[in-house]
């Protein structure tokens, strides 16, 4: 029985393991699509090559985010090891922000349906939730990655707080279906240009940063992995 439980950890780190590294793989993508976009667009309304590049993204984080499940239910394993342990309930709180921004990042592709910036808040409620669990982990991480998290964790907060001082400054951005950017005029208010600096300080300090520690994440996972394998052969 003890032999099977070590087996069905070293599975649950293993695809933890994996699935971080391939979400951070996929988000290195993405925010190379995003900083090409937003580094290629001089007009406000936007070619049809700089949408197509802010589609790419909104679909490569969508599948980052998807992948994130399986990294959230490695970690709730691993709190098992010293209490307190991630709960069920705060567990549901990361996945119940993980699966919106997945969800909504879809459905702004093409900025049709929604606006494409609208999974930029469930996305700053994952950052919370960052924090709280890599404070949660003291002890089972190294200090250092999870200091890490929550900068990580708090870069994405803020870029959830943008979104909700450019929606104020643009409230037709929370229309559906999404309005045409055509018909928004430009607002060049200090509401609007200091959401816009905490969008540029939290995506530097977040969105650029959360593959990296995602990848970190999953080799620490797969090194769980080979650690769990070494006490089943003693125990052998």
């Amino acid at each position: 029985m003890e032999q099977q439980v070590l087996t069905a950890n070293e599975s649950s780190y293993r695809n933890a393991g994996r699935a971080a590294i391939a979400s951070g793989v996929i988000g290195i993508v993405a925010y190379g699509f995003l900083r090409t976009a937003v580094s290629e667009r001089t007009t406000w309304i936007p070619p049809t090559r700089i949408y197509i590049l802010f589609g790419a993204h909104d679909i490569a984080v969508a599948l980052q985010f998807l992948l994130l499940i399986s990294v959230a239910l490695g970690l709730k394993k691993l709190s098992h090891q010293t209490p307190p342990s991630i709960s069920k309930a705060a567990f549901t709180t990361g996945v119940g922000a993980i699966v919106p921004t997945a969800l909504l990042s879809l459905l702004g592709v093409g900025n049709k349906v929604l606006s494409n910036g609208f999974y930029t808040f469930p996305q700053g409620i994952f950052g919370v939730w960052l924090i709280v669990i890599n404070w949660r982990l003291s002890g089972l991480r190294p200090r250092w990655l999870r200091w890490f998290g929550m900068i990580v964790g708090s870069g994405l907060a803020l870029v959830g707080i943008a979104f909700v001082g450019i929606a104020f400054v643009y409230p037709s951005m929370l229309a559906i279906p999404a309005v045409p950017q055509e018909n928004i005029v430009e607002q060049n208010t200090l509401t609007n240009n200091i959401s816009h600096h905490i969008l540029y300080v939290g995506s530097y300090m977040g969105v650029a940063t959360l593959p990296i520690w995602t990848i970190l994440t999953g080799l620490k996972l797969l090194r769980e992995k080979r650690l769990d394998e070494h006490a089943t052969l003693q125990k052998l």
